[in-house]
């Protein structure tokens, strides 16, 4: 059932209205944190900053590739129901994440790197955006696209293990946000 278009752009309207929330959250001062030993084990590799920053590419593709599906209505729904989900947690529970210093080298990874750790203030670490939008998005992307099923789950391991080689989140942001996602996408299903 396809509906009518205007409903989609308001509830874009509302998505992004709620996306923005992100930034005074952000700048919180982070009082709690989920680093664990295990943490100091996973190098940081700023090469994979490229798979992290596909994030930003995959977010709005699967609003623009499901736009004229059934599947446009229930992950606009689910990427608010998440975002607001996320918000609340942040503002009740704000948490973060350290950053090592990099130094900022000729490379473009490393620079892309430091423009992230720039911008990206400490807090909203779990749950993780990145991780929580890749898996919305990848879940309806499969459900449009089920021959290439495997290559979405790919793309949202990857995504997820970048936030870790990275240092935006810690291994428990990262696991508590893959084990919290599906219920976020079945609790809105009952409202969709």
């Amino acid at each position: 059932m396809l509906y009518n278009p205007f409903v989609k752009v308001f509830l874009l309207f509302i998505l992004f209205s709620v996306t923005l929330l992100y930034f005074p959250l952000n700048r919180q001062t982070p009082k709690f944190s989920f680093k664990t030993k295990f943490d100091t084990l996973i190098p940081l590799m700023p090469w994979t900053v490229w798979i992290y920053f596909s994030y930003y590419f995959l977010f709005p593709a699967s609003i623009a590739l499901s736009w004229n599906s059934d599947y446009a209505i229930p992950l606009l729904v689910t990427l608010i129901f998440s975002t607001t989900i996320a918000s609340v947690f942040w503002r009740i529970f704000p948490n973060g994440v350290m950053r090592p210093q990099i130094e900022i080298h000729y490379s473009h990874h490393h620079r892309l790197l430091g423009l992230i750790y720039s911008h990206d203030r400490d807090c909203n670490g779990l749950p993780s955006g990145h991780v929580l939008h890749s898996f919305v998005a990848c879940f309806f992307l499969a459900k449009l696209f089920p021959h290439l099923w495997a290559f979405f789950v790919i793309i949202l391991l990857a995504i997820s293990f970048s936030t870790l080689t990275t240092k935006q989140h810690y291994f428990l942001d990262m696991v508590l946000t893959l084990l919290f996602s599906p219920l976020i996408i079945e609790l809105t299903s009952l409202l969709v």
